[in-house]
């Protein structure tokens, strides 16, 4: 079952831009963030012999190295695979369904989904394998604010 929703639900506002005062508190502290973590890791550096630091280091090279290569082989898995069928003309249809929810519970809606999708307050309703949605409010199929249960 394919939910539609309205245009007027789908608009998304443009993003905030904090002040000038925030950004600069924001700014000042992660770079106290910062210092704390030099501070702290040259505490570490001091107390170690250089033979941990330096087995730490390549370690953490040797770390660098394998990633970066089994992402490489990654992307030349994917070249071809783009080599063989070439590119994508389009896009997997998604089907959507409401039917179970991520438990296998049974899903039922109690109303259609538009009113479902416009309803102020959406009771639901879980029960041993079943979850069911119910519109609340004015207008709601048993009366205001209703919560009789079947």
């Amino acid at each position: 079952m394919a939910v539609a929703v309205p245009d007027s639900k789908r608009h998304v506002p443009p993003p905030k831009e904090a002040s000038r005062g925030r950004r600069v508190f924001h700014t000042l502290i992660a770079l106290a963030g910062w210092g704390l973590f030099v501070y702290w890791w040259w505490i570490v550096v001091h107390r170690v012999s250089p033979h941990e630091v330096r087995f730490t280091v390549l370690f953490v090279l040797a770390a660098l190295v394998v990633c970066i290569a089994l992402t490489g082989l990654w992307v030349l898995h994917n070249l071809s695979i783009f080599r063989r069928r070439g590119p994508r003309t389009k896009v997997r249809e998604a089907t959507l369904d409401y039917s179970r929810d991520p438990l296998g519970r049974t899903v039922t809606f109690d109303a259609p989904l538009a009113s479902l999708l416009e309803a102020p307050v959406v009771r639901v309703l879980v029960e041993d394998r079943t979850k069911a949605f119910r519109p609340m409010g004015p207008g709601a199929p048993n009366g205001p604010g209703s919560a009789r249960r079947r």
